[in-house]
């Protein structure tokens, strides 16, 4: 479990613990991710590749949709490199993390393994107007002007998400990998983070109920990334490059993310990004 804050992580290891993990099935271990900063997503990267001689599956998680409240205004936080938060995080940290894993990833899969990467993306990438990742001032681009600037910037985010992995796909396929990689759409998801953010929010008590009528548990909200990760290849809705919507079907991503010129173009930005902040990442071409 990658996550940066150790407390945040200790609860939910013991919450783990009391609900769910039975005797045989294992052990959760805490291991320290900042996604923030391209280059602590390098360096906890290469930790891994210390302590762990293989690595069978990946799932890219992130999903910073606000920092505590519903919205900023548009005045997003930036990383130290100029970047804004949602991202450095849903994308670009993942992007490094993966890229710097990938060896790993392919060593594992050498010995007849199956081995996958998971990115976790979302149905709001259809909904995004605004495409242009030409620059990394297009990448800040605020949404100020829009109800809840957060979430437009979050859904641009994640069509990076989608960018990405569609442009993983077609390169690994390119390098005749074995790794399969698979994007995955959970639902809305009433969420620890969700709900700390309701509470900003007069009255959460209301909202908290009202939206859990409306959207996913978070043990609902985890079944197309664990069906993304141990279908067997054969099933029908499993494939390389995958986008997988509840309930566990296969369904056809928005133009927006399918177009090669704007995957090429994301791909083309995030190493101009990483060089000029000195972050070199092993076969990244």
């Amino acid at each position: 479990m990658t996550v940066p804050d150790e407390d945040r992580t200790k609860e939910a290891l013991e919450r783990v613990e009391r609900e769910g993990r039975e005797p045989g099935l294992g052990e959760v271990l805490w291991h320290e991710l900042d996604l923030r900063d391209p280059r602590n997503a390098k360096g906890s990267a290469e930790r891994f590749i210390e302590k762990e001689k293989r690595l069978d599956i990946l799932v890219n998680n992130a999903a910073l949709l606000q920092n505590t409240r519903i919205t900023d205004l548009g005045n997003p936080q930036l990383n130290v490199d100029g970047v804004q938060d949602n991202m450095a995080i849903n994308y670009l940290g993942p992007f490094v993390f993966t890229q710097t894993l990938l060896p790993l990833l392919e060593s594992t899969a050498a010995d007849g393994s199956d081995v996958r990467i998971v990115n976790v993306g979302s149905d709001g990438h259809k909904d995004v107007s605004y495409l242009d990742y030409s620059s990394k001032e297009a990448w800040n681009h605020k949404f100020r002007w829009t109800m809840l600037p957060t979430l437009e910037r979050y859904k641009f985010s994640k069509l990076a998400v989608h960018l990405w992995t569609n442009n993983l796909a077609k390169r690994l396929t390119a390098d005749k990998s074995k790794v399969l990689v698979l994007l995955v759409h959970p639902g809305a998801i009433l969420s620890d983070g969700a709900i700390r953010s309701l509470k900003t929010l007069p009255v959460p008590k209301f909202w908290i109920w009202l939206l859990g009528t409306m959207m996913y548990s978070q043990e609902q909200g985890a079944f197309t990334t664990v069906f993304a990760a141990g279908a067997p290849r054969d099933n029908a809705e499993i494939s390389h490059g995958a986008y997988i919507f509840p309930p566990n079907v296969a369904v056809v991503q928005a133009p927006g993310a399918l177009d090669e010129a704007r995957q090429k173009q994301l791909f083309e930005v995030t190493k101009e990004i990483l060089n000029s902040a000195g972050v070199s990442v092993k076969g990244f071409t």
